[in-house]
């Protein structure tokens, strides 16, 4: 690959509505060959989403990935 070609990622941005787990707003997600991350402009919460597709849905969970 020559050094002067950009590199373009596959990035897709999209809103979830009822997304967030902390206040039930809306949230901005963000899904690239990086993984996916999410923020809630409400509450301010950011999360890593995992989403994957199975049988025709798509399904979208936040577990909890921090220890106390």
């Amino acid at each position: 690959m020559n050094a002067s070609e950009a590199v373009v990622e596959d990035v897709r941005d999209f809103k979830l509505r009822g997304g967030c787990v902390v206040c039930g707003g809306e949230m901005d997600v963000r899904l690239s060959p990086g993984g996916c991350r999410g923020y809630c402009a409400t509450c301010s919460w950011i999360s890593r989403p995992l989403i994957w597709q199975a049988n025709g849905e798509v399904s979208v969970i936040h577990p909890p990935l921090a220890l106390a």
